[in-house]
């Protein structure tokens, strides 16, 4: 697997290839959100953000569900 800053990886039922990818350059990075019905609406469930910040790659997830009491899980790491 070429790993970049970032490699994403998603198997989807019904889908016959997975998903994948990852930023170009290595200053780049990624932005996911998923979404989860709730009560018969398309709802925003959670941000995922990969982002190279000060020389340090930066991964970040957001419940957007819960926003007013979300705590941002944070792992960050050196290249």
């Amino acid at each position: 697997m070429a790993v970049r800053n970032f490699w994403i990886e998603a198997d989807i039922d019904g889908r016959t290839t997975t998903l994948t990818g990852g930023p170009r350059s290595k200053d780049g990075g990624f932005s996911l959100d998923i979404f989860i019905r709730d009560e018969g609406a398309s709802t925003k469930a959670i941000t995922i953000m990969g982002h190279v910040i000060g020389g340090r790659l930066t991964l970040s997830a957001v419940d957007c569900i819960n926003i007013r009491n979300a705590q941002a899980l944070r792992i960050t790491t050196h290249r």
